[in-house]
């Protein structure tokens, strides 16, 4: 879709709201919109205990969205559920980001496909004289494979040398998922010390969830052939409020 269509689409977004105040509509809205710019999704709900306070506080919040995308990565599903959840003034919503300023309490689930994490280690450059390429993700069961090339800069020579990693993933910092556990395997008897540490260190993280609006509170990451699904210690509920849909499918029928 063209920027002009996707805005075209923004703007006739499918939405229904409960809101007996045009003023709460009109924030709620706002937000929902605001929403959808920043994370592109496919397919979005939202859904709000009771209108955006004038100061941009929001008691209960909580989305559910697929393809959405986060710091260039797509996730296959998010839900997110919100208490006591401070944005910046409303007053800067359409012309800045809604940030959230302070939040009580978020709990989330993530849905990530092997085939999205490896779209975006295929587009990201890791290191600068020396670098990966060609690296790719193979999910099992509780289990992760990778390989890949790593250029190193060795005496007078520069060789491509294929690394094996055997692991699984660990959340760190509520928001990273990192390589942990995991042996090495690589194609040359000898390397110069260090150099395997230093290419490991060019990976990590191997995915960072901070870019996303909300403060991401993960604890545990689950996988198995083809997807990983990253959870905080509670998962988020709905519940009946204001809701908010949005479907691109739909509005792109309509255009």
């Amino acid at each position: 879709m063209t920027k002009s269509l996707k805005a075209i689409a923004l703007a006739t977004a499918l939405i229904t709201v409960s809101a007996s105040s045009a003023l709460a509509e009109d924030l709620g809205d706002r937000l929902f919109r605001m929403f959808l710019g920043e994370l592109d999704p496919q397919r979005a709900q939202m859904i709000l205990s009771e209108p955006p306070e004038e100061s941009g506080l929001v008691k209960h919040v909580y989305m559910d969205m697929e393809g959405a995308d986060i710091g260039g990565v797509r996730i296959d599903r998010i839900t997110i559920e919100g208490m006591d959840v401070a944005f910046t003034s409303p007053d800067t919503w359409g012309t800045e980001s809604a940030d959230v300023t302070s939040i009580l309490a978020t709990n989330a689930v993530a849905v990530i496909k092997e085939e999205d994490i490896n779209s975006h280690l295929k587009s990201k450059e890791f290191g600068d004289d020396e670098k990966w390429n060609n690296l790719a993700l193979d999910f099992s069961p509780g289990r992760v494979y990778a390989k890949g090339y790593y250029l190193a800069d060795l005496v007078l020579l520069r060789l491509n040398i294929l690394i094996e990693i055997d692991g699984t993933f660990k959340v760190k910092e509520g928001k990273q998922i990192w390589l942990d556990d995991y042996t090495l395997k690589v194609n040359r008897a000898k390397v110069p010390e260090g150099l395997t540490d230093r290419a490991m260190a060019k990976i990590q993280p191997i995915l960072d969830l901070g870019k996303f609006m909300f403060p991401l509170k993960l604890s545990g990451i689950e996988l198995d052939e083809d997807r990983a699904v990253v959870k905080s210690v509670s998962e988020p509920r709905s519940f009946e409020g204001m809701v908010y849909e949005y479907d691109a499918e739909t509005v792109s029928r309509d255009l």
